[in-house]
């Protein structure tokens, strides 16, 4: 999950289960009030994001691997959760103190933390990049496949209820905060499917007017006897997330079914599955691909659950093996890609009169990227690394290929 969305997570935790409802006196954005509540939200907003502290390392160490060894590690870690919330509650402590702002009790901001962070390491483990929930005991990848990394709507739906209840705290003239949130936000949807129509991610028109009919509900429908301004803050951010579990729950459903629609393919066609998967696709919980690796290559089956696209297969063969794809497999950094890659495919070429090996995790595979089919050489995919040779056999280069 992006940084962003669990930052709107986190402020949404804190003010539905750790801070009361606020002063309706005025406020400036100068000298915002200095109360327990506010911190509070500060504090599980923090805590939300903190795991992501660790894509600098990569940076720092010159480590063109630390997102696959690093990111998702140490700071995504169940193990090292009641660490991390001792020190932040700590942190936090003594910096309010210092600051002289009121700050919950020490082990309130301990039970805030925990609750911020653990919202963190649950919302990447249901995506499919993988994350390393028991290091330092041991470093292996737990992945659910039930959401897109990005995914706007979770997005929205954690965003929509606290932008509402500040519409509408003021009783008087909350219109003129509403509706204008909803023409922008409408707005918004109609200018997403011209922008992802063109890297192959369907966004129908009709997508927008359900866009802007649902946003509707958060600042349009209130408004009816001022139904919104006395909902109250609390109130506004509980119902975010019994919204955001109900589409958890939703996704793992429609996960369900597309790993029974892969499974029934693999089944049919009779193959030799070594490893089988049904991954998410932008932009909705509609769009899927199955994986299925076996020892000729990997199937790539793509297809929606709902609506109309057509359901598509293709087959990426392995490349045979061969000197130099053993020698590729020999350095430590492409065995570290291996243990990273869940659908790891092999591509031998030469380029130049140069032996190239290439090796892609085809969970990562775009939708423009038909390069790989039969053999075709051409741009890989996201999470490719590439060794390349000299024709005596001495390796002259190897590295993670970064996106143009």
């Amino acid at each position: 999950m992006d940084t962003i969305t669990h930052g709107i997570v986190g402020a949404l935790i804190g003010k539905a289960l750790f801070a009361g409802e606020p002063s309706r006196a005025p406020t400036s954005w100068q000298e915002p009030p200095r109360t327990a509540s506010r911190v509070a939200i500060l504090c599980c907003t923090a805590g939300a994001m903190f795991p992501d502290i660790d894509v600098f390392a990569g940076p720092l160490a010159h480590n063109s691997l630390a997102i696959l060894t690093w990111h998702r590690n140490i700071t995504h870690s169940v193990v090292m959760l009641p660490v991390w919330a001792v020190l932040l509650a700590g942190l936090s402590w003594w910096a309010a103190r210092r600051a002289r702002w009121p700050a919950p009790e020490f082990s309130d901001l301990m039970a805030i933390y925990l609750v911020a962070i653990g919202s963190h390491i649950f919302l990447d483990v249901i995506t499919a990049f993988g994350t390393m929930v028991w290091s330092p005991v041991t470093h292996s990848r737990v992945a659910w496949d039930l959401i897109f990394i990005v995914d706007l709507t979770f997005t929205s739906l954690a965003l929509m209820p606290q932008l509402a209840a500040w519409a509408f705290r003021p009783l008087k003239d909350s219109w003129k905060r509403a509706v204008p949130m909803w023409l922008a936000f409408s707005a918004a949807g109609f200018a997403i499917g011209p922008l992802v129509r063109p890297m192959d991610i369907p966004f129908p028109t009709g997508a927008s007017f359900v866009l802007a009919g649902a946003l509707g509900c958060f600042f349009l429908l209130p408004l009816r006897r001022a139904s919104g301004s006395h909902a109250g803050r609390m109130k506004w951010c509980r119902i975010g997330l019994a919204l955001t579990a109900g589409y958890l729950g939703l996704a793992a459903t429609m996960q369900h079914l597309a790993f029974q629609h892969v499974s029934e393919f693999a089944t049919q066609a009779r193959l030799n599955v070594q490893n089988i998967a049904a991954i998410p696709l932008p932009p909705s919980l509609a769009r899927w691909a199955g994986l299925i690796e076996t020892p000729d290559g990997i199937y790539r089956i793509q297809f929606a659950q709902l609506g109309d696209e057509p359901f598509h297969i293709d087959f990426f063969p392995q490349a045979p093996q061969n000197q130099y794809i053993a020698a590729a497999c020999g350095l430590s950094e492409v065995r570290t890609f291996l243990w990273f890659a869940r659908f790891p495919l092999f591509r031998f070429f030469e380029r130049d009169g140069k032996p190239v090996v290439e090796i892609s995790d085809l969970r990562f595979y775009g939708e423009r990227r038909p390069a790989l089919l039969h053999g075709d050489i051409g741009r890989p995919p996201n999470f490719t690394y590439e060794v390349v040779f000299a024709p005596d056999g001495r390796i002259l280069s190897h590295g993670r290929l970064r996106e143009d």
